[in-house]
């Protein structure tokens, strides 16, 4: 009975004691849990506190690291590893160089140079160098300081080896922002419109430190994606299809890769344009812009962009636009809504336009004979010979006949082997090799010559002749060739010629439109009813016109002349006029507005030029108004820019002013104005060639560039870089009591002084807007190279180049070779430093002018290593090499040196911008 009892209950009880079991194993784990927190706290804690377990390579030591762990974000996201931490040592954050700059989106270049135990991390055309252990680094060659020094470490437990580096200093020299974060431990960096690697139209990468720019339509931000907009030559440069098509601007958008060429049209307005051109078309009027299209390709991303000027894409596209700079943003506009007027001037202006009207007459001369120039300037026959002849003959060839050209024959009595050439001024000199002539000059009536006034034939030895070809003209191109049996020498002279003449009016004016081959020099001689435009070293592309002028309101006449020097265009007029002038490259227009229509919108604005005032009435101009400008000069006869001379005499701290005509005594009754203090005197003279000089001396070195209207020449004064874009000193090297190497009784002073100043000087000093050049010398004098390198920081220049020949006592050794500094090759803002400039250099030197390319070489030459911007010196040839001498000695060689080194500052320039 108990058993069944026994047995009933646990059947019965099964359940319950299940429950009873299971309530009991959980009381016994919640005791458990209880007893042994302690202990698990106690633990983590001991586990919290062991640390991180290194081994440092340099004390060859392990120990347990408890302190701070460094985390690291880069724009809010994380960078660092937690099995392998950042440090802190004497309250610095260390962080592995590989893991934060070069694996990370920082995507630094990072070099381990394991023997030297250094390490050179790279972005943004900054290099600094750290060595382990020492707190001694380099930032782009420039011994500092870093707050502590690099460690090389393991981390035991993962076995992982790393290089630590300071964090901030490395972050904040290559231009980032950084934030340390105490209670997160964590070091913030940042990147904020940092510098984009860019490249123009596949030319050399550089990092662009410019404005980065924003757009906006109608209020509204049009967003950039990867490429925001960029200034380039004071022009706001937006991307075309972006901008213009992607946006609620809606325009019509075409790309042609193949010819580069871009469409862009929106409500009959259509604008084409060219990459690399600055030639453009609206609605198929040609038009000039400041500023061509280019491709630009953004390598932080890999994707290339086409970029245009955004004024006057969006002007032509029947929209407004204005640059806020504070903001720097483009602003962009339906006609509808109201500019802004409290901006500040806008970046880049269009080329003049107006309605073309009616056409009453047009001479144009057809393109198919007019002819270009192949640029073919020097001849090698390569069958040369030994054998020695005689010029006999030279004659007018009509075999190429082209309208804006003239063809010499210079027959041979045998076959010519080497010809070169040189360009002053208003001459074209030959020098034949193997070939002697006899002493003769040919006049223009003999060689039935346009351009031509004569030729004179020389023997400059008993071997080789000159030939020196006087024209009329300076502003002609020209090309050799020569005959299949290279018997008959062909000179061809290319000069300008008036190619199309247009006649036309309008609703608010009558005009006339020239247009030539090449820019037009225009003096224009007025009385009250006729006025004279002169056109010297132009000539007409077509016979002499005369045309009766009937459907014009002020003109009635036009008569196109020949003169001995260029051309002529008399204009009669009915009444009294006004007149402007619009330059546009090789176009100008002279419009004459109808009565009620004098205020023509024209840029640039021409005013009336020269003749010879009668009695000036005084004028006292506002000082309020053009205080702004240094000098203001009364202008005596409202002489433009291009007619008035001036010279930089920088060296005697003074510059003048030289104005065409005897104006002494206008200018005493009508003092010039100044208004700095920095002018210590003015002087009024005339000089010989009959021009009135103002002689302006200053304080000290400055600047200068001149504007001028109808009642005044304006004069900026200021700093060198306040004045110009550009700035680079050529130092021609050696000079005086100081020859340098000498050799075949020519002394390398001289080289270097002609090729530099009496050649180079027409290059270098042409357009100071593009380039403003400053000498070490002007003259045979010697110079201290301290003296010479310490210029370039006196001037504010850029860069400097210095030039010399080399020597050898091996005579084998030939070519061209420049030299730059490792201590002076800190990179600029635009990204150059001096090695880079050294490699351009010389590769440019070496392929234009044919020589070995020795490479780009570093050494402590004074003038380049004491210098304070980038600087190279380049040895163009061996003089103590019979062929290195014979070239550098020549003047073609000589010529064309001087224009690769002029080409090359403009190329650089262009490829690593000043920003100014």
């Amino acid at each position: 009975m108990s058993l069944i009892k026994k047995t009933f209950h646990t059947s019965k009880d099964k359940i319950l004691k299940k429950k009873h079991v299971i309530g009991l194993w959980s009381m016994f784990v919640m005791v458990f849990m209880i007893i042994c927190m302690p202990f698990y706290i106690k633990n983590d804690h001991a586990l919290a506190a062991s640390g991180v377990r290194i081994y440092n390579y340099t004390t060859k030591k392990q120990y347990t690291y408890t302190s701070t762990q460094v985390k690291v974000t880069y724009n809010g996201k994380k960078i660092s590893k937690d099995s392998t931490p950042g440090l802190i040592e004497n309250g610095i954050a260390l962080v592995s160089y590989k893991d934060i700059f070069a694996k990370s989106k920082i995507k630094a270049e990072c070099i381990y140079d394991k023997k030297a135990g250094t390490v050179s991390i790279s972005k943004f055309g900054t290099t600094i160098v750290l060595k382990i252990g020492s707190r001694t680094a380099y930032i782009n060659g420039k011994k500092v300081t870093a707050p502590v020094a690099p460690v090389k470490i393991k981390y035991v437990d993962q076995n992982v080896t790393k290089i630590l580096v300071p964090s901030r200093f490395v972050s904040e020299n290559l231009g980032f922002k950084y934030t340390w974060n105490k209670n997160t431990r964590t070091a913030a960096i940042e990147g904020k419109n940092l510098p984009m690697l860019l490249s123009y139209n596949n030319g050399t990468p550089f990092y662009y430190k410019g404005t980065q720019g924003k757009v906006t339509f109608d209020g509204k931000t049009i967003s950039p994606g990867n490429m925001p907009s960029i200034i380039r030559n004071n022009t706001a440069m937006l991307r075309a299809k972006r901008v213009f098509a992607d946006s609620k601007i809606k325009a019509n958008y075409k790309y042609n890769s193949k010819d580069k060429t871009i469409t862009l049209s929106r409500n009959g307005n259509t604008l084409k344009m060219k990459i690399g051109s600055t030639t453009a078309y609206h609605n198929d009027k040609k038009l000039v812009l400041d500023t061509a299209p280019m491709i630009v390709k953004n390598h932080d991303v890999g994707t290339s962009y086409v970029m245009v000027p955004g004024k006057i894409t969006a002007s032509c596209l029947g929209l407004n636009y204005s640059w806020d700079k504070s903001k720097a943003t483009s602003i962009i506009t339906s006609p509808k809504q109201q500019q802004p007027d409290n901006k500040a001037p806008e970046l880049g202006d269009e080329a003049v336009t107006f309605d073309p009207g009616k056409i009453l007459h047009q001479m144009e001369t057809h393109k198919d004979i007019i002819g270009k120039s192949n640029g073919v300037h020097n001849i090698s026959n390569e069958s040369k010979t030994d054998e020695k002849g005689t010029i006999f003959s030279i004659s007018r060839d009509y075999n190429k006949l082209y309208t804006n050209s003239e063809t010499y024959a210079i027959y041979g009595s045998i076959p010519f082997s080497t010809v070169t050439s040189q360009v002053k001024e208003k001459q074209l000199i030959l020098n034949v090799s193997n070939l002697n002539t006899v002493t003769n000059s040919y006049n223009k009536q003999e060689l039935n010559g346009n351009v031509l006034d004569t030729i004179h034939l020389s023997n400059v030895d008993i071997y080789n002749s000159q030939l020196e070809f006087n024209l009329s003209v300076d502003n002609f191109t020209y090309d050799l060739s020569l005959s299949s049996d290279k018997r008959i020498l062909y000179v061809t002279i290319y000069h300008n010629i008036l190619s199309k003449v247009t006649i036309g009016t309008n609703d608010t004016m009558d005009y006339i439109t020239l247009e030539a081959t090449k820019p037009m020099e225009l003096v224009i001689n007025q009385n009250s009813s006729i006025i004279t435009l002169n056109l010297p070293g132009t000539k007409i592309g077509f016979s002499e016109q005369y045309w009766d002028i009937t459907s014009a309101k002020n003109l009635h006449s036009s008569y196109f002349i020949q003169t001995e020097d260029g051309s002529q265009l008399i204009m009669g007029l009915k009444d009294k006029y006004e007149y402007y002038i619009a330059e546009d490259g090789n176009v100008i227009t002279i419009m004459f507005p109808f009565k009620g229509q004098a205020d023509i919108p024209v840029n640039p604005s021409q005013p009336q030029v020269p003749v010879e005032p009668t009695e000036p009435q005084k004028e006292t101009p506002s000082v309020e108004d053009l205080s702004k400008y240094e000098i203001i000069i009364p202008n005596p006869a409202g002489f433009t820019v291009k007619q008035i001379k001036h010279e930089d005499q920088y060296s005697k701290q003074r510059f003048a002013i030289r104005i065409p005509g005897d104006y002494v005594a206008y200018l005493k009754n009508n003092p010039v104005i100044v208004n700095s203090k920095v002018i210590k005197d003015v002087s009024v003279s005339l000089k010989s060639k009959n021009e009135t000089e103002v002689l302006i001396t200053t304080s000290k070195l400055q600047g200068y560039e001149l504007f001028a209207d109808q009642k005044f020449i304006y004069v900026n004064v200021g700093n060198p870089r306040e004045i110009y874009k550009n700035i680079v000193v050529l130092d021609p090297g050696h000079g005086g009591p100081a020859p340098g190497a000498y050799y075949n009784k020519t002394y390398e002073k001289a080289i270097n002084f002609k090729i530099l100043y009496e050649i180079g000087k027409d290059f270098f000093n042409s357009d100071p807007s593009k380039l403003k050049v400053y000498y070490t010398r002007e003259s045979d004098v010697d110079l201290s190279l301290s003296d010479r390198a310490a210029f370039a920081k006196k001037v504010g220049a850029d860069l400097f180049v210095s030039l010399h020949m080399n020597a050898s006592t091996s005579s084998s050794a030939y070519g061209t070779e420049v030299y730059y500094s490792t201590s002076n090759n800190k990179a600029n803002a635009a990204g150059l430093n001096s090695e880079k400039l050294a490699k351009i250099f010389v590769n440019n030197l070496c392929k234009t002018l044919n020589m070995k390319n020795r490479g780009a070489k570093a050494a402590r030459y004074t003038v380049v290593h004491k210098n304070t911007v980038p600087a190279v010196l380049i040895e163009l040839g061996f003089m103590s090499n019979k062929n290195d001498f014979a070239k550098i000695t020549n003047s073609s060689f000589q010529y064309e040196a001087a224009k690769v080194i002029y080409e090359t500052l403009l190329q650089v320039f262009e490829q690593y911008p000043t920003g100014r």
